[in-house]
């Protein structure tokens, strides 16, 4: 997984084990899933997703056999990357049955429910505005809701959800959500956020208030925990018909 520079940011890379949480979902705005509160059973549908024991990414449900993520948790990148690009990113794909799905709220009690049985992605060798996949799972996963996608358009502040880490020197593994959280700026592929999300966290969800996904989590600061820490979010809305058509099982194209 690439750790270097990538627009200015890193890739939000692979965390490791659980850790403490608060109780109280107090100073929402202040708190980034970094130093936020547990989910405590709010989003089901999240999951932790194991890459082959080496990494941790986080992924949502939206249909009983799909797991929707970023692409740089399912695929192998250059070691640096930056935007715009000036060379290829992807470098190649990890096989679906390295992706363990797991529910839970901590990965120390969390199950294991379903590998994966094939990966879909963009059709192009970039991650920059195109850091999106689904991972067809090898059966369906009952008793859990799927959530929902949505647009962006008129979306001013998201919620964060993901396993990753509390802050830069903390471990990953507990699912924490953060609320309120503005969106500071967008272009026609991706949003930017402040501090929110860290290692572990990828792939994660941005949550309207619904409760629809309207971004996963692309990349952010170094350190996550900084004041002036950003995060990135790849748009759910840009992607609609590759989303639309893998459900529906037609060509993507990707």
């Amino acid at each position: 997984m690439n750790r270097d520079c990538f627009l200015g940011f890193v890739l939000l890379a692979l965390g490791a084990c659980s850790s403490p949480a608060p109780d109280a979902d107090t100073d929402a705005e202040r708190d980034p899933i970094v130093g936020g509160s547990a989910d405590r059973g709010k989003d089901p549908a999240v999951v932790a997703i194991d890459i082959g024991g080496e990494g941790l990414c986080t992924g949502s449900l939206i249909g009983p056999r799909w797991v929707l993520t970023a692409r740089h948790c399912v695929s192998q990148t250059a070691d640096t990357v930056t935007c715009p690009a000036r060379t290829p990113q992807i470098e190649g794909e990890r096989p679906a049955d390295t992706f363990t799905i797991f529910l839970g709220e901590d990965l120390r009690t969390a199950k294991p429910v379903a590998i994966g049985k094939r990966v879909l992605v963009p059709d192009s060798d970039l991650l920059c505005e195109q850091d999106l996949a689904l991972i067809e799972l090898d059966r369906a996963i009952r008793g859990v809701t799927p959530l929902g996608l949505a647009s962006l358009s008129g979306v001013k502040v998201v919620r964060g959800v993901g396993f990753g880490r509390r802050g830069s020197t903390t471990d990953a593994g507990k699912k924490m959500t953060r609320s309120n959280v503005p969106v500071l700026s967008a272009s026609s592929s991706e949003f930017q956020v402040g501090r929110l999300s860290c290692s572990g966290d990828s792939g994660g969800p941005a949550l309207d208030a619904k409760g629809r996904i309207v971004g996963v989590v692309s990349r952010g600061s170094a350190d996550c925990s900084a004041r002036g820490a950003r995060n990135i979010y790849t748009r759910v809305d840009a992607f609609h018909t590759f989303i639309d058509r893998a459900l529906k099982g037609k060509p993507t194209n990707g």
